[in-house]
């Protein structure tokens, strides 16, 4: 797949929601028991210290990944691809991406949180080297640590 990528603008917002709903509002119901809210994304977006990339592909958006600095790690605060753009890179490129990010930031480490019943997603983090932190809830804490030692870059 070709693919053009930039940093998200305000008018990316409506397809963002979209494939986000699309892809998680299953996932948060089975583990949550609640609706897929809009709000608590946009929230999430729109943090002032939040940086959101996006992937374009023929004219509409296909990716997304969204990342913020937290306490000396970058933390993912969402990415998702597109239901039919899915299992053609996209994923491991966007996480090269925040791997990138993260080692020119000097950052510990990249962590996030994952849905218990979202397998497919634990599954690829942990091919990508994150391992289980904590759970919080129906929520576990995956992270990946970053080792100075070795000129900041990943460590297993």
């Amino acid at each position: 797949m070709e693919y053009t990528s930039r940093q998200m603008t305000r008018k990316d917002l409506p397809q963002i929601i979209a494939i986000s709903r699309e892809n998680m509002a299953a996932i948060i119901y089975a583990s949550w028991g609640v609706e897929f809210r809009d709000e608590d994304l946009l929230h999430m977006l729109l943090e002032p210290t939040a940086f959101t990339e996006v992937f374009e592909s023929g004219g509409r958006i296909v990716a997304y990944y969204s990342v913020d600095e937290r306490n000396d790690n970058l933390f993912i605060n969402s990415i998702q691809v597109l239901k039919e753009c899915q299992k053609q890179g996209l994923g491991r490129e966007m996480m090269a991406r925040i791997q990138a990010r993260a080692e020119e930031n000097q950052l510990r480490g990249i962590e996030l949180w994952v849905q218990i019943t979202n397998r497919p997603a634990m599954e690829f983090y942990r091919h990508m080297g994150y391992r289980m932190v904590s759970r919080q809830g129906n929520n576990y804490l995956m992270r990946r640590r970053l080792d100075p030692r070795e000129g900041w870059r990943f460590v297993v």
